[in-house]
């Protein structure tokens, strides 16, 4: 489960930008993006996160995760869109010289956070 080496960088992470804030910041929202080329299962992903947070000042912090799907474009018509199935066809002319431009994407998008004044 490659999921949980994942959650370990996402939380060492999320820990070092929180020590260049006040100790009285409390994270609420961790956003990160995710290509379904990463083969990724979110359930298993939020499982380790929320595991791994227990005993740190970022437990109860809410996890959530954007999928980006795979878009491929095409060499021979330019055509650009999602990829339908498991087959990597252009959508229009159903060539299989396609590049893909998303989908593989991994990285932390946004922490919401809460100061107190």
């Amino acid at each position: 489960m490659h999921e949980f080496g994942i959650a370990q960088e996402l939380v060492k992470t999320v820990l070092a930008e929180l020590k260049k804030l006040d100790d009285s910041a409390k994270l609420t929202c961790v956003k990160v993006v995710i290509g379904k080329l990463q083969e990724i299962v979110p359930e298993n992903l939020t499982f380790a996160y929320e595991s791994l947070t227990e005993d740190t000042r970022i437990k109860g912090s809410k996890l959530e995760i954007v999928d980006i799907p795979v878009t491929v474009k095409c060499n021979a018509c330019g055509w650009e869109g999602e990829v339908v199935g498991i087959a990597f066809l252009c959508g229009k002319c159903e060539s299989h010289d396609v590049r893909v431009v998303k989908g593989m994407e991994l990285y932390l998008d946004k922490l919401e956070v809460e100061v107190d004044e």
